[in-house]
């Protein structure tokens, strides 16, 4: 953070009106359905990604069970293929990651004197490597995940260019990532909007195959050009989530003074942490829609390390795409959807076209083009919560519907 070169080279990076327009990003016209980009079956009309439920009798995801996939009338059963995820990891880097986290280090103090009051202890930064070299060890390899940092001048300026490429979490990738986070030496100022911005436009540019996501990871508040912050919020980070880039927050302690501008973020960027969390701008130490890890009595590695496992179980999603059946065409009234957990009995999860997937449907539903199958509700939490379970897809049989 180190505010006493608050103005220093500040960059000034926006989401031209061009570059937007060129998304098709009015909000009237948006239909998450209609281009498979909708995994937020979950989580209501809000995008909460809270705490959620779970087990065999957990809403919808337990009705219609009895289904057997063994049954006369099943012409093939195959595994779902889940929606791959894309995510660039976005993290501060700044003077004050040197810090030993509270209560060694309080933050004013850590303002005033960005260095490790205890060189034996973590710091801040040390912390946030290790949690993100689990994470990403621990996620599937059917995801691609990329890094980069702010500032990269050991001042104020940010990359169009991440430091390590989003590709996909294979052996080679997660040793690129692991390097370039044992590389980093945190000093200099944080441009949080200038570094978001530039990491929305490079998921924008590129094809990937799945969902995309932006995480950040900060431990302050905008200090090379705060002027922009209120534009970013309402402007850059709601066009970024209209185009299918949603952005998740973790503010690390010394983030208490930004705690709304990083709650506009997560609600603008459709990660929520509810659907009644606070937003507004003002006061700025106010909100609670990001994971605030910024209590001093937190232990902050295990805190860390949780955020983390629920954005990664978060990213999963609830996609899926429609086989091909062996033979013949796919009769789109003969599929159904199973749902083998990691205890208990397998059970069908019912079609429900009653609402929209993101608006209280509680089962699973087609996509626009009928080349997706989207879990909602209940179905897709359980789901989410489970990952031993398995999904399957069955042809041939009548499709069990609510």
């Amino acid at each position: 953070m180190e505010r006493g070169k608050r103005y220093a080279a500040v960059l000034l990076v926006s989401c031209t009106a061009a570059f937007w327009a060129a998304c098709g990003s009015s909000s009237s016209e948006f239909d998450p359905n209609a281009n498979g980009d909708d995994d937020d079956a979950s989580n209501g009309s809000s995008g909460s990604i809270g705490p959620i439920g779970g087990g065999e009798d957990d809403g919808g995801a337990a009705e219609g069970g009895g289904f057997d996939p063994d049954a006369a009338c099943a012409t093939s059963t195959v595994e779902a293929k889940r929606a791959p995820a894309n995510i660039l990891f976005i993290v501060d880097r700044s003077g004050s990651m040197n810090c030993n986290p509270p209560p060694t280090t309080d933050s004013a103090t850590c303002e005033q004197f960005p260095i490790a009051a205890d060189a034996g202890a973590p710091t801040k930064w040390s912390i946030t490597r290790d949690a993100l070299k689990s994470a990403i060890t621990a996620m599937p390899t059917t995801n691609s995940v990329g890094i980069t940092y702010f500032n990269v001048d050991n001042d104020c300026a940010a990359q169009a260019t991440p430091s390590v490429a989003v590709a996909q979490v294979d052996a080679t990738q997660q040793a690129l990532l692991a390097a370039s986070l044992d590389g980093v030496q945190p000093q200099g100022l944080t441009p949080i909007v200038g570094g978001v911005t530039l990491g929305y436009q490079y998921l924008h540019a590129n094809t990937f195959t799945g969902k995309k996501f932006l995480v950040l990871i900060t431990d302050g508040a905008e200090t090379c050009a705060p002027d922009q912050q209120a534009d970013f919020v309402a402007t850059t980070v709601t066009n970024a989530a209209l185009v299918g880039i949603r952005t998740f927050v973790i503010g690390a302690p010394g983030s208490e003074g930004a705690r709304a501008f990083l709650s506009q973020i997560a609600w603008n960027g459709q990660t929520p942490a509810s659907a009644t969390c606070t937003h507004a701008a003002t006061p700025p130490t106010a909100g609670d829609c990001h994971f605030d890890l910024t209590n001093a009595a937190t232990n902050l590695p295990a805190q860390l390390n949780a955020a983390l496992d629920q954005i990664s179980r978060e990213a999963l999603g609830c996609e899926y795409d429609v086989p091909s059946p062996a033979t013949g065409t796919l009769d789109y009234d003969l599929v159904n959807v199973i749902y083998d957990p990691s205890t208990g009995a397998p059970r069908t999860l019912k079609q429900d076209t009653s609402k929209p997937c993101s608006g209280g449907a509680d089962g699973w539903q087609y996509s626009s083009d009928r080349k997706k199958i989207f879990l909602c509700g209940a179905a897709c939490t359980a789901v989410k919560n489970d990952p031993n379970g398995n999904v399957s897809i069955a042809l041939g049989c009548a499709t069990d519907v609510k």
